[in-house]
């Protein structure tokens, strides 16, 4: 017995080095905080200390058997690990338990709106673990930021989870949402676990809320709230944005519960989209549900982009009329916390990775995509259409590089397998066919990349190429320009006609993600355009994206509720 306890307590021992050592250097990092995407020298020291575990389990652990025995060297070891992982837990994990941060700064933003000691509760989701004593129902936010905010969870089940976000959210609705009904897998049962979720959140926003409240919903996850949360509270206000796509009445009309949908959001006082085609979509799939009139429409100029572009409109509704009920309606594209860009650019760090990229990337003309692994992001698209265009033009071989970043989906995600073979496969044959010493044409990167990080890259790039087939506005494209345009630089935004976003950034170049040889022409145009005039598009563009910021936004959007009726007395929001 005692043969094998010397081995083991010495593993125990490096063990416990290393958990205790790890748990110190996280928690240093944790309270120097920083910006994303800096984690070299953490992995170095943890290396260090996985050596230092070593030289204990061969040299201290030997040592401590001779001089104390097996048995006491043993608890020791074992007390060593058992007291690691209790520091790790305290020490570590509650900064890992942080709160989520939004890339893009939306829940910091909506937060803000109850900074000035407004009234309100915030809604979300979360998942019940076996073996709890009791689910809290109520957690506590930031008392000295936000003293009238308390937020409130609704408890669901891991399989209510996996039914409700990962399958039905995934394979039901968003690729009809996007125009891929032919993907679209529609099971009743999935849609019983639906309507369960949302009255979850209908009750407890109903709970919640105080008299005459207003509640905000977000997004295509709660379309059921509305009806259950009128039946249950007919004194509220009910707002509700649409940060997805919302198609045309004949791709929506595909789903088996569009009427039930649809029924629903007419109980909403106030719905909101990003650009106004989406919102006359509506309007229209609506009129095929209900008698529906009209009641106020406004001309679309000049915020928004009118002709010449695929999601143009010239004219949209803003109110109807339904069973003797006012609906407003309206267009709201969400910004960007500009600031936050700026906080990272003029960090030391900031600077001096883009020095190293400009360094590795010295003597060519660098092409930026960012997207998720999705079908809907024309990713293969893009890469079929770069091939094309160094067969076409020899002079760009060796002087052009495509930095392709895609973000894996979850690993549950099957449904993104065949296309992430089809990605792969294309990266590797356009290397394989024109590769030389010294120069890769694309670069590809199938991993996140820490925000800090990528608005490196967005400094950086002389075109951002982004070519989704559908997308219900794009940040990321508005994220190159904030980037580009607080440096003063001269970076063209190549952008699918088919993102929200292009009716909004007037100055961009457009293009048809569904045209091979558009898609590669227009990337030409953007490599060979004149200095004058890609800094005067980035000039209307940074002003858009910088006057209509996220804060713009949600003041802009609680207004136009708040225009419906009185205004509330409390804010509950739910996403």
């Amino acid at each position: 017995m005692f043969v094998h306890l010397a081995p083991l307590a010495a593993l125990l021992g490096g063990v416990a080095l290393l958990l205790l050592g790890s748990g110190l250097l996280t928690t240093l990092l944790a309270v120097r905080g920083g910006i994303e995407g800096y984690g070299s020298p953490f992995m170095g020291l943890l290396g260090s200390l996985f050596f230092a575990g070593f030289l204990i389990g061969t040299r201290i652990a030997p040592a401590l058997i001779r001089r104390v025995g097996h048995v006491r060297a043993f608890a020791f070891f074992t007390s060593a690990v058992a007291c690691s992982v209790l520091l790790h837990e305290m020490w570590v994990s509650p900064w890992h338990r942080r709160p989520h941060s939004s890339p893009n700064g939306i829940i910091p933003t909506l937060l803000g709106l109850f900074a000035d000691g407004r009234k309100g509760s915030w809604i979300a989701w979360s998942c019940a673990h076996a073996g709890e004593a009791r689910f809290e129902t109520h957690t506590t936010v930031d008392r000295e930021r936000y003293p009238g905010l308390r937020c409130a969870r609704v408890e669901l089940s891991s399989q209510d989870v996996d039914i409700f976000y990962k399958r039905f959210s995934k394979e039901a609705f968003w690729p009809t949402l996007h125009t891929f009904w032919e993907r679209a897998q529609f099971r009743e049962d999935d849609w019983q676990v639906f309507l369960k979720v949302n009255r979850l959140f209908a009750e407890r926003s109903a709970a919640e809320a105080a008299h005459g409240a207003t509640v905000w919903l977000h997004d295509y996850n709660l379309w059921m709230v509305p009806a259950a949360l009128r039946e249950l509270r007919p004194d509220l206000k009910i707002a509700f944005f649409h940060h997805t796509c919302f198609p045309s009445a004949d791709v929506f009309n595909v789903m088996p519960w569009r009427r039930d949908i649809v029924g629903s959001l007419l109980q909403c006082d106030y719905i909101g989209f990003h650009i106004p085609r989406q919102a006359e979509n509506f309007v229209d799939v609506a009129r095929g549900v209900a008698p529906l009139r009209v009641l106020e429409t406004k001309n679309c100029a000049p915020r928004f982009l009118t002709y010449g572009c695929a999601v143009g409109l010239d004219e949209m509704t803003t109110a109807i009329e339904v069973h003797g009920r006012r609906i407003g309606i309206g267009a709201h594209p969400v910004g960007l916390d500009v600031g936050r860009i700026g906080r990272i650019l003029a960090d030391a760090r900031t600077a001096r990775l883009m020095d190293r990229l400009r360094r590795e990337m010295t003597g060519q003309r660098v092409i930026l995509s960012v997207e998720r692994l999705d079908y809907t992001k024309g990713t293969l698209e893009k890469l079929l259409a770069f091939e094309q265009l160094l067969e076409q033009n020899d002079e760009l071989r060796q002087k052009v590089t495509l930095i392709a970043v895609c973000v894996p989906a979850a690993s549950e995600m099957t449904i993104y397998d065949t296309l992430q073979t089809q990605i792969e496969q294309a990266v590797g044959r356009i290397n394989g066919r024109f590769s030389r010493v010294g120069w890769t044409p694309v670069q590809f990167f199938f991993r996140p990349i820490p925000f800090a990080e990528l608005v490196a890259y967005y400094a950086i790039a002389d075109v951002m190429w982004i070519t989704p087939l559908r997308d219900g506005l794009n940040l990321v494209s508005k994220e190159y320009v904030a980037t580009q345009g607080l440096m003063q630089g001269g970076g063209v935004l190549v952008l699918s006609e088919f993102a929200g976003a292009a009716a909004e950034l007037h100055g961009a170049v457009l293009t048809n993600p569904h045209d091979r040889n558009d898609l590669r022409d227009k990337c030409l145009y953007a490599l060979n355009i004149h200095r004058a005039e890609a800094e005067s598009r980035l000039r209307e563009l940074f002003a858009i994206v910088q006057h209509n910021d996220i804060v713009r936004w949600g003041a802009e959007f609680l207004a136009a509720v708040e225009s419906v009726s009185e205004p509330p007395v409390q804010t509950v929001m739910a996403a």
